[in-house]
Formats: C-alpha cells, sequence, structure tokens
C-alpha cells in the first residue's frame, strides 16, 4: 500500500473488520496517486477469510484466488471511454445470490463518472438494496460528474495526495537515478504520474523542456519551431508552462506582473486546447512568443 494512503486503508479495514463498513463506497481522489491499486488490495481485504484488523491473511484460498486473479466472486467494470447499461446490468446479475465461496462479493467500478446516465440508473437499485454481504467500490477522479442519486447512495472516501516529502520518499524507492527538483515539485501530489513520466523512452523529457525555453530566452530558437518539436504533446507541455511560469514569477519579482499574466493565459491554454476543433499547436505557438518577448525585454 503507498505510504499516504496507509491509514485511510486501515481506518476501512478496521470498520470492515468489525461490521461498520458501508456497502458502497464512493473513492474520490486526484490522478495518479494510486486510487485503482488501493481498490483492488481493499476488495482483497474484504473478500480475505481471515483477514486481521488492517491487512488480508495472503494465504487463505480466497487471497489465493485473487491472486491469480480468479475470484469467483470479484468482479470489476472499466471502459476506454464511457461504462454502457450493459456492462452495469451484467455486473449486477454475477452480484445476485450468495457468494459463491461462501464470503463476501465486492464489485469495482472503475472510472465511475464514465457511467452513462443509463448505466448509472441501472446501478441505483443496487445501491439501494444490494444483495447480503456485498460491497462496491466506485473509484473515480471526477465525482462533480457522478449523478446526484449515485453519490447520496455512496459514502465518499476522500483519498488524500501525498505530500511533497512523502513523494520524494516514494521515489527514491522506485527511481535511482537523479531528478530535477523542480521536476519533482510539478508532480508532487501525482507520484504514479511522475513515475510514468520518469519511464517514457519517448516524448519530450522536462529536461529538454527546460532547455528549450532557455534556447527560447537566448533566441536560439523560434517559437514556431519550438512548437512543432513540442506538437504530439501539446496538452502536457502547456501543463508544464503553467507551471514553469508559477515557479518563474518567485524567482524572478521585476517580472512577476508580466510573468503572472502570462501564467493566467497559460491556464487558459490548457483548458482551451481540451475543446475538440481547436489548433493546438498554435495556442502553444502564441504562448511560446508571448513568452519570449517578456524574456527578451
Amino acid at each position: 500500500m503507498y505510504p499516504w494512503l496507509t491509514t485511510t486503508f486501515q481506518q476501512l479495514a478496521k470498520r470492515k473488520h468489525t461490521n461498520k463498513l458501508h456497502h458502497a463506497l464512493l473513492l474520490q481522489g486526484s490522478l495518479g496517486i494510486g486510487k485503482t491499486e488501493f481498490a483492488k488490495e481493499f476488495a482483497s481485504y474484504v473478500l480475505c477469510a481471515k483477514s486481521s484488523p488492517d491487512h488480508a491473511c495472503g494465504e487463505c484460498q480466497s487471497c489465493l484466488l485473487q491472486r491469480a486473479g480468479s475470484h469467483p466472486d470479484f468482479h470489476e467494470v472499466l471502459s476506454e471511454k464511457q461504462i454502457g447499461v450493459d456492462q452495469i446490468r451484467d455486473a449486477i446479475k454475477k452480484l445476485s445470490g450468495s457468494a459463491q465461496l461462501s464470503g463476501a462479493k465486492v464489485l469495482i467500478i472503475y472510472a465511475a463518472h464514465t457511467m452513462t446516465e443509463a448505466s448509472a440508473n441501472a446501478l441505483l437499485k443496487t445501491l439501494e438494496e444490494p444483495t447480503s454481504n456485498t460491497f462496491l467500490l466506485l473509484v473515480t477522479d471526477k465525482a462533480e460528474r457522478l449523478l446526484p442519486t449515485i453519490i447520496s447512495r455512496c459514502e465518499r472516501i476522500l483519498m488524500p495526495p501525498p505530500s511533497l516529502s512523502q513523494t520524494q520518499s516514494w521515489l527514491l524507492t522506485q527511481w535511482q537515478d537523479p531528478v530535477d527538483e523542480e521536476f519533482v515539485q510539478l508532480y508532487a501530489h501525482a507520484p504514479l504520474i511522475l513515475l510514468d513520466e520518469l519511464q517514457q523512452e519517448q516524448g519530450v523529457s522536462y529536461e529538454a523542456f527546460k532547455q528549450g525555453l532557455q534556447q527560447l530566452m537566448t533566441q536560439q530558437i523560434n517559437p514556431s519551431k519550438l512548437a512543432a518539436d513540442w506538437q504530439e504533446q501539446v496538452e502536457k507541455l502547456l501543463s508544464w508552462l503553467q507551471f514553469w511560469l508559477h515557479q518563474t514569477v518567485k524567482k524572478r519579482a521585476s517580472l512577476s506582473p508580466q510573468l503572472w499574466q502570462l501564467h493566467q493565459e497559460a491556464i487558459k491554454a490548457v483548458k482551451r486546447v481540451r475543446n475538440p476543433g481547436v489548433n493546438k499547436v498554435l495556442v502553444l505557438n502564441q504562448l511560446l512568443s508571448d513568452i519570449s518577448l517578456i524574456k527578451n525585454q
């Protein structure tokens, strides 16, 4: 279990151990903190036949089946785009009746906010009147997109992001090479995204990003060329620019008003490129051009 989620896990485990756990939990928190892994591990705890107050035994038949990915009372729903009504209905059928191992039944719905209105409505009755010893775990980073009727029937569990120091300590156990301190700060509250970025062998690295900005500031490269080089990762690079501008405001007090205005423009740009039909490279090019003008004054 990730160290920043340990307390939450132990609290829920204690409630399950004393039969005080709500049958429907809405596990909500930001991207990159480990909600999926948390849900799976907690499901294993709920299904365990010999659990202690804070962890599954890892040795009973249920734990062995769960580890092998073949537990008959564990079910999952996920989709790359939207969770359709047929997926929810199929999952509900699997929950009906008694548990095959005479224990609990668990259903995890990943990215629950992607349920269509029809699929969410199909889930309502199960949330209101679950079959005996049935637990539902809804995982989301966008709880505001869920129907109010779904939210009202679940207990909301806020998953805390790690502190900067927790991320730094955890990263030392996962990555041996030196990491730019500013880059760690950028993803301080999303350590799994941070690690994924470090492990990627393709695309623009943060080091290359900073080098590109340095070239832009010293007029060694023009904004159009830089925007073209970064066109495959515009959304991410705009987010990086937003963060970089915020950090630069702190360091360059004399240019704070101009840089702060650019920071606000970067925020707008990040939102703008999420709309279909928008020329992302053009948006990036405009922001880089504005940065170039400020830096050369």
